[in-house]
C-alpha cells in the first residue's frame, strides 16, 4: 500500500524486474501489473481524438486543415464555433473522467498522474498515428475534478492573455506559465500557492502535485512552439 505522503518515485510501487528466476521474455509474456491500470485507461481516454472524429463527421481532415491539429481550436475556426464547443467539452471531459473514476481509490500525487496520463494520450493519439491536441483543454478538465481554484487561476490567466494579445495560442502559453509558477509555489511549500488547493494534502503530496503540475505545463508550452514562433515574427515585422 502506498503512503500518501511517500516520495515521488513511490507514486508506482517499484518492482525488480524481472522478478526473480523469469527471464526477460517471460515477464514481458505477463498481465500488465493491475496498479497500472489506471494509467493506461486514462491514457487510452485521453487518446481519443473528439475534435477530429466531429470534424470528420462533418466532412474536415483537422490533420490537413487550419493549423492541422486536431483540437477544438481548429475544428471552431473550420467546422463554426458550436460544432468547436462540441469538441472543447469532450476534451474536457476526457480529462476529467479518469480522475473522477478512479478518485476514490487513490492518493492525490497518483490521482494527478493518472490525469496527466490523459493528456500525455491526447497529446501523443496512437489513433492518430503519434499525432495530437495541444493538451490545454484536457489539462483544464483533469484540474476542474481535481484542483478547481488552481483550474480557475489557469482560466483567468488565459483569458487575460487573450485580451492583451488576442491569440487563443499565446494566451495558452500565458496558462502555461502561470502553472509553472504555480507549480513552483507548490513545491516550496507557499502559502499562497498551497491555499489554492482544494483538497487537504500533505506537504509532501503538495510538491508531489506540484512537480507534474510543472511538467504539464512545460508540455502544453512546448506543444505550442509553432504559436511562439509565429507571435515573435508577426512582433519583428511589426516593429520594422
Amino acid at each position: 500500500m502506498l503512503r500518501p505522503d511517500g516520495p515521488f518515485l513511490e507514486l508506482f510501487q517499484l518492482r525488480e524486474f524481472p522478478p526473480p528466476g523469469v527471464t526477460v521474455l517471460e515477464a514481458m509474456q505477463q498481465p500488465l501489473p493491475l496498479e497500472l491500470l489506471p494509467y493506461l485507461i486514462s491514457f487510452l481516454c485521453g487518446s481519443i481524438p473528439f475534435a477530429w472524429l466531429v470534424g470528420k463527421s462533418r466532412g474536415i481532415d483537422l490533420l490537413q486543415v487550419g493549423s492541422r491539429n486536431p483540437g477544438a481550436t481548429n475544428l471552431a475556426r473550420e467546422a463554426g464555433k458550436g460544432f468547436g464547443a462540441v469538441g472543447l467539452f469532450f476534451d474536457l471531459l476526457k480529462g476529467a473522467a479518469p480522475v473522477l473514476w478512479f478518485g476514490s481509490a487513490m492518493n492525490h500525487p497518483q490521482l494527478f498522474l493518472v490525469g496527466a496520463a490523459a493528456v500525455v494520450g491526447h497529446c501523443f493519439s496512437p489513433f492518430l498515428k503519434g499525432r495530437g491536441g495541444k493538451g490545454v483543454a484536457t489539462l483544464v478538465g483533469v484540474l476542474l475534478a481535481m484542483e478547481p481554484w488552481i483550474a480557475l487561476m489557469l482560466l483567468v490567466c488565459w483569458l487575460i492573455g487573450l485580451k492583451v494579445v488576442g491569440s487563443v495560442g499565446i494566451s495558452s502559453v500565458v496558462g502555461a506559465v502561470t502553472g509553472l509558477l504555480l507549480s513552483l509555489g507548490l513545491m516550496v511549500g507557499w502559502e499562497p500557492a498551497l491555499s489554492l488547493l482544494w483538497r487537504e494534502v500533505s506537504p509532501a503530496e503538495a510538491a508531489t502535485f506540484g512537480a507534474i503540475l510543472m511538467g504539464m505545463s512545460v508540455l502544453v508550452a512546448l506543444r505550442h512552439r509553432s504559436n511562439i514562433q509565429e507571435y515573435l515574427k508577426i512582433r519583428r515585422e511589426g516593429s520594422r
